[in-house]
């Protein structure tokens, strides 16, 4: 199991900053059982700390470190999936949760 330093390393690898161009979000992610932390994207920059956002555009808790993986993976059959069998709960701005499959692709 992952913990929370792999996970940054994971989503800063897969992150691409021509794709997240424009974009300014604050995203929480809760992954049951494992880490919280929070995502900062600002002018195509990411920025990732482990616990709570004081005010997120979005949060995102997942079931499984697995689940969250599918979700930020780029592949959007995946993540739509997932959210429609229930593994991903959110609230706030879900247009942003939209625009993640252009942030982040999946590893070469």
């Amino acid at each position: 199991m992952a913990n929370f330093i792999d996970l940054k390393n994971q989503l800063e690898s897969s992150f691409d900053a021509s794709g997240a161009d424009g974009i300014e979000a604050s995203i929480q992610i809760n992954i049951e059982g494992l880490t919280n932390f929070h995502v900062d994207i600002k002018d195509g920059a990411l920025n990732i700390e482990e616990g709570e956002h004081a005010d997120p555009s979005l949060t995102l808790t997942f079931d499984s470190q697995e689940t969250m993986e599918k979700v930020f993976s780029g592949d959007q059959t995946a993540a739509m999936g997932a959210f429609m069998q229930g593994k991903v709960k959110f609230s706030g701005d879900m247009s942003i949760g939209q625009k993640l499959g252009s942030v982040f692709k999946p590893p070469e």
